[in-house]
């Protein structure tokens, strides 16, 4: 057997031997229910880069990646009644005691789960101490913390700078800049942006030619043209705009 041969066995037995050794990931159920409200979400679990985009609620692991689409939003539910909102082109991580905001709009009330949880963000954190308040995150990584109940620790990555939120307080961060002096917003508007009968979901109806469109359109941007679920999803929208004639 000549030297390319054995060098061409050799990397082959490294390669057994990696995929032999390699542990696989362990999935760790998450004590939280998601209910989509409307629209659909891109789901990544974790350990994998495959993605599904779903339209109904599932089971959850520590450590998979939540993105809603456009016109979408969704909730999640803990066992101990925790509630955390996400709005529309919001990417998400979830753990069981903290939650990676990385981009986009989420609005949390706690019940029970106190200042062991966390909200990290690319610019910040904030550790529970109250019980509802909004995490955002700019498309540029700024990243901001309002309160409307009970109180919140925050600090940013970068400079370390601590402050905690009364109701009617906020602060926000730019990535690589310290955390801004807490300041007041309009606490009513907050809560008219967040209010509860916009998060109940509907009883179930015909799909009308919009809600169809933009199902196709995340469906296309998604998985390509030629994919099966996007025809089908392209499919029922022309069918929907026939039967309206």
């Amino acid at each position: 057997m000549n030297r390319t041969a054995l060098c061409f066995l050799f990397i082959c037995c490294l390669f057994s031997l990696s995929a032999a050794w390699a542990e696989p990931v362990q999935l760790v159920p998450l004590d939280a229910k998601l209910e989509i409200v409307s629209g659909q979400i891109k789901l990544t679990r974790v350990g994998s880069t495959k993605t599904d985009i779903i339209t109904q609620g599932c089971e959850l692991f520590s450590g998979d990646l939540l993105e809603t689409l456009r016109e979408s939003k969704a909730v999640l539910v803990y066992g101990d009644g925790t509630n955390m909102r996400i709005k529309e082109r919001t990417l998400v991580e979830v753990q069981p005691m903290s939650i990676k905001v990385f981009k986009g709009k989420t609005w949390y009330k706690f019940t029970k789960r106190g200042t062991e949880f966390r909200i990290e963000t690319p610019t910040l954190v904030a550790g529970i101490r109250g019980t509802e308040f909004e995490v955002a995150v700019s498309s540029r990584k700024k990243a901001s913390v309002s309160v409307v109940e009970g109180a919140v620790a925050v600090s940013s990555i970068a400079r370390g700078r601590r402050a905690v939120l009364r109701p009617g307080m906020a602060t926000h961060c730019e990535p690589g800049g310290q955390l801004v002096a807490p300041y007041n917003f309009n606490i009513d508007k907050k809560k008219a942006e967040w209010a509860n009968a916009d998060w109940q979901k509907a009883a179930a109806a015909p799909e009308d030619v919009n809600r169809l469109f933009i199902k196709y359109l995340n469906f296309k941007n998604e998985y390509g043209v030629d994919d099966p679920r996007t025809v089908e999803a392209k499919q029922a929208l022309e069918n929907a705009k026939k039967n309206k004639k």
